[in-house]
């Protein structure tokens, strides 16, 4: 039987580790330049919109600490790796419950790389470290090991990422395909049209890990660290009950649009 920590003793762990912290027209280059950050008024906005989507994801969990009602594995890791990026002091109860939710229902009964990818990576952010933290991350990784091979490249990407994180691998080499391959997705206009804040997170995640956090159009490097943000503070609605939220047709869908605009935060 797996080694498992004790109830009140994985809820002062998890607590403890909250007081620290190719389309047309449009290329990427792989030299390093910086961008600029946000200038003041804007960082200001882009913070208010990430307080209120914190407090909407907190407003929305379930008393037994998941999110969801489909796939609650995914949404919960989401949901939990998303506030705790945050780092605000209001969510780490939230963020507490959470890792014991996804502890108490740790289960290989996933049919995706990534979602296995979501869970090792929230529970690798938020525990510290400790010898039951190491099993419990380990656990989870073997559940994922017959996927790995059949998974499409971005999956494997991200569990590559998710297992150096919880300390199972070494960080994984520069992928020779991964500039390319950024270079393929990204729009062809600018900025994008997608509403969909997965996609412009998956977008920032590529331009950054891969393309040395530039991008350039016709010879001139884009400020697309200020139109993303842009974008997603125009995007957000106010819940009358509090916080805000990205909207999207379902209530799961909704909660994955907030947990990714989170993300994509502070990707900016």
């Amino acid at each position: 039987m797996s080694p498992r920590l004790s109830m009140p003793n994985r809820l002062a762990a998890i607590l403890l580790c909250f007081a620290f912290q190719a389309h047309a027209g449009i290329t990427a280059n792989t030299f390093r330049h910086p961008g600029a950050p946000l200038d003041p008024s804007l960082k200001n906005e882009a913070d208010h919109a990430a307080s209120q989507a914190s407090l909407w994801l907190v407003a929305h969990q379930a008393p037994d600490g998941s999110w969801g009602a489909t796939n609650r594995v995914r949404l919960t890791s989401l949901a939990l790796l998303a506030l705790a990026v945050t780092g605000r002091a209001e969510s780490s109860d939230a963020c507490a419950r959470s890792a014991l939710w996804l502890d108490a229902h740790a289960t290989n009964r996933l049919d995706r790389l990534d979602d296995h990818a979501w869970r090792l990576l929230a529970c690798a952010f938020v525990l510290p470290a400790a010898p039951a933290r190491t099993h419990l991350l380990a656990r989870f990784a073997s559940f994922a090991q017959p996927l790995v091979a059949g998974a499409p490249p971005d999956a494997r990407r991200l569990w590559s990422e998710a297992l150096a994180a919880a300390g199972l691998a070494p960080a994984a080499p520069p992928d020779a395909s991964a500039p390319t391959d950024a270079k393929a997705r990204l729009p062809r206009t600018w900025p994008p049209e997608t509403s969909d804040n997965a996609e412009l997170w998956l977008l920032a995640h590529l331009i950054n890990r891969h393309l040395d956090g530039q991008l350039v159009r016709e010879g001139a490097p884009l400020d697309w660290r200020r139109d993303l943000a842009q974008i997603l503070i125009n995007a957000q609605r106010r819940d009358p009950a509090g916080g805000g939220y990205w909207d999207a047709p379902a209530a799961d869908a909704k909660l994955a649009q907030t947990a990714f605009g989170l993300l994509l935060l502070q990707e900016l």
